[in-house]
């Protein structure tokens, strides 16, 4: 499944001992994809619907407001796939960005490994986010040096704790989930 111009990921760095709270805030927000508690810069990654740049900017003002937050950076998918798996069938998984050596390289190249689960062009620091799934610990390491080979600079931000919003499975932006996202895109906090 392809989209294009639609969802955005939000890296939030919290303050000190908040990580957790931040991370659950986002479990009863109806646009939510899944949130994630991460090692790195930053210290939760926040995944939502939005098909549009007002949704994103709703969203982020809202996250920007709770006093646990420090700083946002946001990334909104220019270009997205996503295999027929859905993330939260394998026990272990980790994000990875990866910087391009020319444009939509990655796009290309990525979707032929088949422990890719979905994979996103993002503007910014990063050209490419995209979630390897793996069966334990060992498979995953031996899948994050596989893409050390392409040549490309990329980091692993493996998740402390996930949260997958396993309504997806059902709703892959489906008509009628449309619709209510734009009537109430994120639970008001």
């Amino acid at each position: 499944m392809n989209w294009k111009d639609r969802s955005a990921y939000a890296f939030i760095k919290t303050r000190q001992g908040t990580a957790e709270e931040v991370w659950k805030r986002f479990h009863n927000w109806e646009n939510m994809i899944g949130t994630w508690v991460v090692t790195g810069e930053y210290d939760v990654i926040a995944w939502f619907d939005a098909k549009d740049w007002d949704t994103i900017h709703d969203c982020i003002a809202t996250i920007k407001q709770w006093d646990e937050v420090e700083d946002t950076k946001t990334h909104m998918v220019h270009n997205g796939y996503k295999t027929g798996n859905w993330w939260w069938e394998k026990p272990n998984g980790a994000w990875m960005l990866f910087k391009e050596n020319k444009l939509d390289e990655t796009s290309e190249h990525v979707p032929q490994w088949d422990w890719i689960t979905s994979g996103a062009s993002i503007p910014g620091d990063w050209d490419y986010m995209a979630w390897i799934e793996a069966n334990d610990w060992d498979e995953l390491w031996h899948h994050l040096m596989e893409t050390k080979k392409s040549q490309w600079k990329t980091t692993a931000v493996l998740p402390l704790k996930s949260w997958w919003n396993k309504t997806w499975e059902q709703n892959w932006w489906d008509e009628s989930l449309e619709q209510s996202h734009q009537q109430t895109p994120y639970a008001q906090q």
